[in-house]
C-alpha cells in the first residue's frame, strides 16, 4: 500500500510539473486600463468546439484571418477551447496508438497558443469564455478525488483546470463555469448579453436548432453539436426568434468515431449589433481552410 501511495503522490507531483511547464507558455497580458464599454453599433465573433492540440490547423487558420479583418468589438468562445481528452485516460480511445500521443501538457500549450493568436487578432476585443464539458471534466475529476473537504477541491482546481492554467484572468478573459449563475439567468452554465443566450450543450438532436429554440423560448446560441444549424420562428406575442450553432474548429474525423463520419463542418458566427438592440448574425462556413467571409468582409 505505501509503494501505492508513493508512485501515486510522484505521478501527481511529475503531472503538475509538467502542467506548469505547458502553462509558461507566453501570453498576452490584460491591458493595464479598463477595456471600454461596449456602446453603438459593435460586432461580435462566436466560435466554439476547437478542442486545443485537436484543432483543424488550415481552419483555424482561416478562422483567424477573418477575425482579423473584420477586428471586432467581441469575441466569444463557446466551449470545449480545450480538448481535456488527455487528462483523464477513460476518455482515450482504446485500440489507438494514436491516442497515447495525447497529453495534458499538450494540450494546454496548444489551447494557450490559440488564445494568443485569438487576441492577437483582435486585440481591441473583450474576450468571454464559456466553460463547455470538456473543461468541466477536470472540476468534475477534482471533485471525486477529493470529496472530503472543498478546499482540497479548489486546491486541484487551481492547480489542473484551464481557468487557472490558461491564466484566463491574467489575459482578461471572463470565464463562465458550468455550475454558476451568470447575468441573472436562472439556469446554471447559461449567458445571457445583449439580447442573446448562449449556453454551450442544450440538445444533441437530429434537428438540435429546433430543440434549442423550443427549450429556450428566445434567442439563443448553442455548442457541442459541431453542426452549424439556424432555426427562426416568429411568436406573436414575442416576435421574431432564433437559434444558431456555429459549428466547430477541430479535426471532423476524431478516432473515437471509428469509420463513421461525422458530418461535422467548420465554421462560426458574426453578429452586427446596433445600437438599437437589434442584431443580425450570420454563419460562416469554412471549408478545406477557406472561409467563406473572406470575400464577404474584405471590404
Amino acid at each position: 500500500m505505501r509503494a501505492l501511495v508513493a508512485a501515486y503522490r510522484k505521478r501527481h507531483t511529475e503531472a503538475a510539473d509538467a502542467i506548469n511547464r505547458a502553462s509558461a507558455v507566453q501570453f498576452k497580458r490584460a491591458p493595464n486600463k479598463p477595456r471600454p464599454k461596449l456602446k453603438g453599433d459593435f460586432v461580435e465573433v462566436i466560435a466554439s468546439d476547437i478542442h486545443g492540440n485537436k484543432h483543424d490547423p488550415e481552419a483555424f487558420a482561416a478562422f483567424i484571418a477573418d477575425v482579423q479583418g473584420l477586428d471586432p468589438h467581441r469575441v466569444f468562445l463557446g466551449g470545449d477551447i480545450m480538448d481535456c481528452g488527455g487528462f483523464l485516460a477513460e476518455h482515450h480511445t482504446l485500440g489507438y496508438v494514436a491516442e497515447t500521443e495525447d497529453s495534458y501538457e499538450s494540450d494546454l500549450a496548444a489551447t494557450n497558443d490559440i488564445l494568443n493568436r485569438i487576441q492577437g487578432a483582435a486585440p481591441r476585443a473583450q474576450v468571454h469564455y464559456l466553460e463547455g464539458n470538456h473543461e468541466w471534466r477536470v472540476e468534475r475529476w477534482a471533485v471525486t478525488q477529493k470529496l472530503a473537504h472543498h478546499r482540497d477541491v479548489d486546491m486541484l482546481r487551481r492547480t489542473f483546470c484551464p481557468e487557472y492554467r490558461l491564466g484566463l484572468a491574467e489575459r482578461g478573459i471572463t470565464y463562465y463555469r458550468q455550475g454558476h449563475m451568470h447575468n441573472g439567468c436562472d439556469v446554471p452554465g447559461w449567458v445571457h448579453l445583449d439580447k442573446l443566450h448562449y449556453v454551450h450543450k442544450i440538445s444533441n438532436s437530429v434537428d438540435a436548432a429546433r430543440a434549442a429554440l423550443s427549450k429556450t423560448g428566445g434567442n439563443v446560441v448553442f455548442f457541442d453539436t459541431h453542426r452549424a444549424a439556424f432555426a427562426p420562428k416568429m411568436l406573436p406575442a414575442v416576435g421574431l426568434i432564433a437559434a444558431w450553432n456555429p459549428g466547430c474548429l477541430c479535426k471532423r474525423q476524431p478516432l473515437w468515431m471509428n469509420t463513421n463520419s461525422t458530418g461535422w463542418n467548420h465554421g462560426y458566427l458574426v453578429r452586427f449589433i446596433s445600437h438599437t438592440g437589434l442584431f443580425q448574425m450570420v454563419n460562416i462556413s469554412i471549408e478545406n481552410g477557406v472561409s467563406f467571409g473572406a470575400a464577404m468582409f474584405k471590404h
